[in-house]
């Protein structure tokens, strides 16, 4: 939907500065030399229109380039998201006997003392 309204937008603004264009004195006139063609005294407002409608469209081409990237990254960021939702939901939902026992083997480790323990020892 986006997509529509920028390019609806782009028309518009194109034909709003075209009709301006069109309207204003041509008495100013420029050489264009392209690389591979050159242009004789064309109207100064035609090459700033035709500049305005390049710039527009490179634009619109990079923007549409980086949105459907942070598109991606942001359905792998969900997904992702997700899946780690499930994971603590599956661990979060275990036996209580698990748990116990769990917590017995901790309290059996933590009853060995390190050697590189050099806290209080009271």
């Amino acid at each position: 939907m986006w997509v529509i309204r920028a390019v609806l937008i782009a028309i518009i603004v194109i034909a709003v500065i075209a009709f301006a264009s069109f309207n204003l004195n041509t008495s100013q006139q420029v050489d264009v030399d392209l690389i591979y063609v050159k242009y004789v005294d064309v109207p100064l407002v035609t090459v700033v229109f035709w500049s305005f409608v390049a710039g527009m469209l490179v634009s619109l081409f990079i923007f549409i380039s980086v949105y459907i990237k942070l598109t991606i990254q942001l359905r792998i960021s969900n997904k992702r998201a997700s899946a780690l939702e499930s994971e603590v939901s599956i661990l979060r939902n275990r036996p209580i006997e698990e748990s116990v026992n769990l917590i017995k083997d901790k309290n059996k480790d933590e009853s060995l003392k390190s050697p590189f323990d050099v806290g209080d020892e009271s």
